[in-house]
């Protein structure tokens, strides 16, 4: 108990160093969200790499504790491939989200990395083999635990990006988790967890200081990946009851509203038919601001659905059957209310998501007859000329609001509207020979992003080759 709670102080006091310093390094290398993002509810830049200030302070006392002898390095050495795994697997979604936060690979790619790196997980000892289900027992997975394990992990770091969009929400989340874990590892006397768990506490808490709203630092897609992965492996490793068996209730509670909230995306995007790998703003946190709340508010309101869920999971552990009862209400309850109030549970709702679906649906029709239009009827021989050429249809026929195009050979093209300071959705192109350079296209008044059909039939236009 003792060396946990130091791990956790230590944990909070490197991140309340570290944090500020991230930040410097992040403003003086322009490594900040840009307001003007389609998705961005804030004001002015903010640096982004505050997952590695949490990684930094939660790995520190963790990797001080494996070199000094303890109790806690005793337990290190003697599962090391399971820890080391955890610590390879950790650095490698930091790793990830680091170079989605600078560069934006496409989503296709950062899920088929993580998928690789939970398969790794997988082989590395941090498997889901059998599930204690109540009222059905123990259930083998066999051939499906590499599935369900994969599932699983690449889930809850999905969920946890999904729900990094307000000041300190992600963070306060990651801090109630694991802190109700650490409780599950003192019950169950887990000294190894418990020292996890409290230095991720630590850190999260020493990071939610300059998180917290008016945020002057975010987690980014490098923090929400590695906190995401952490409890995602945590969660499982203090629930095993044997050596292969996994208590899901208390995971599956714990991370309720992360899971919650990424299903219901699944579900909207869908119904609207616009990808499954776009962005937009239709996340339960963007809703309840759409009601009228504050960010302050909704921040302080899903902390407290999160800890509600939470005590629900702790409740398990208890023998008391009235109590399993009453929070069991009390989730029910609090969950059917925050989906009637967001507008889940009203069929007229429902009804017009379904018909904006059809309606995208017919708008990606119709731009690819434009573009099969402007394909024929062009016939432009200079590709530096093209491209602005196509812009411009584009543009006048309302397909996009605007668009710069910028190459070595001529330079910088601004079509349409181009008002960099304005708020839009944005979406990069990169055009490939013999069309250098590249292609930022703006779309106002959109609350999501361009489908991936849409991104492809101007990829496809764009970057098409003239004939003479």
């Amino acid at each position: 108990m003792t060396t946990s709670l130091i791990a956790t102080v230590l944990a909070l006091l490197v991140a309340i160093w570290m944090t500020p310093k991230m930040r410097q390094w992040a403003s003086m290398t322009r490594l900040v969200d840009d307001p003007r993002r389609g998705r961005s509810i804030h004001a002015q830049p903010i640096p982004r790499v505050g997952g590695i200030a949490i990684a930094v302070a939660t790995l520190f006392p963790i990797v001080g504790l494996a070199i000094w002898e303890n109790t806690i390095s005793e337990l290190i050495y003697s599962d090391a491939r399971v820890i080391v795994t955890l610590l390879v697997s950790a650095l490698a979604v930091l790793a990830l989200g680091f170079v989605d936060d600078l560069v934006s690979p496409p989503a296709q790619t950062r899920l088929l990395v993580l998928v690789g790196i939970a398969l790794f997980s997988w082989l590395g000892g941090h498997r889901i083999e059998a599930l204690v289900v109540p009222g059905a027992g123990l259930i083998e997975l066999q051939v499906w635990s590499a599935p369900a394990t994969v599932l699983w992990i690449v889930g809850i770091i999905v969920a946890f990006n999904f729900i990094d969009g307000l000041d300190g929400l992600a963070t306060g989340i990651a801090l109630i988790v694991s802190s109700t874990l650490f409780c599950v590892a003192l019950l169950e006397g887990n000294q190894l967890w418990m020292t996890w768990t409290g230095a991720m506490a630590g850190s999260l808490l020493g990071f939610l200081a300059f998180n917290f709203n008016p945020a002057s630092v975010f987690l980014g897609n490098s923090g929400s990946n590695f906190v995401g992965y952490l409890l995602a492996v945590v969660a499982l490793e203090t629930n095993r009851t044997e050596s292969t068996a996994i208590a899901l209730t208390i995971p599956m509670l714990v991370l309720g509203l992360p899971l919650l909230d990424a299903a219901l995306t699944m579900l909207r995007r869908a119904l609207l038919r616009e990808g499954m790998f776009l962005g937009e703003l239709g996340h339960l946190h963007h809703r309840l601001l759409d009601l009228g709340l504050s960010q302050k508010r909704v921040t302080l309101a899903l902390w407290a659905v999160t800890a509600l869920f939470c005590l629900g999971a702790l409740s398990t552990l208890s023998p008391s059957g009235p109590l399993q009862l009453g929070l069991g209400i009390a989730v029910s309850a609090t969950v059917f209310s925050l989906l009637h109030s967001t507008g889940y549970l009203r069929p007229s709702d429902l009804r017009f998501m379904w018909q904006r679906g059809l309606a995208n649906l017919r708008r990606d029709r119709e731009l690819a007859r434009l573009a099969e239009s402007i394909s024929t009827q062009s016939q432009l021989t200079e590709i530096t000329d093209t491209v602005p050429k196509i812009l411009e249809q584009l543009t006048a026929q309302g397909a996009i609001s605007g668009a710069t195009y910028r190459n070595s050979v001529s330079g910088s093209h601004r079509i349409g509207d181009t008002d960099e300071q304005a708020k839009g959705i944005r979406s990069l192109i990169r055009l490939s020979p013999p069309a250098s350079g590249a292609v930022e296209l703006l779309w106002r008044n959109r609350s999501s992003g361009p489908s991936q059909r849409e991104l492809e039939t101007l990829r496809k236009l764009l970057n098409r080759r003239q004939k003479r």
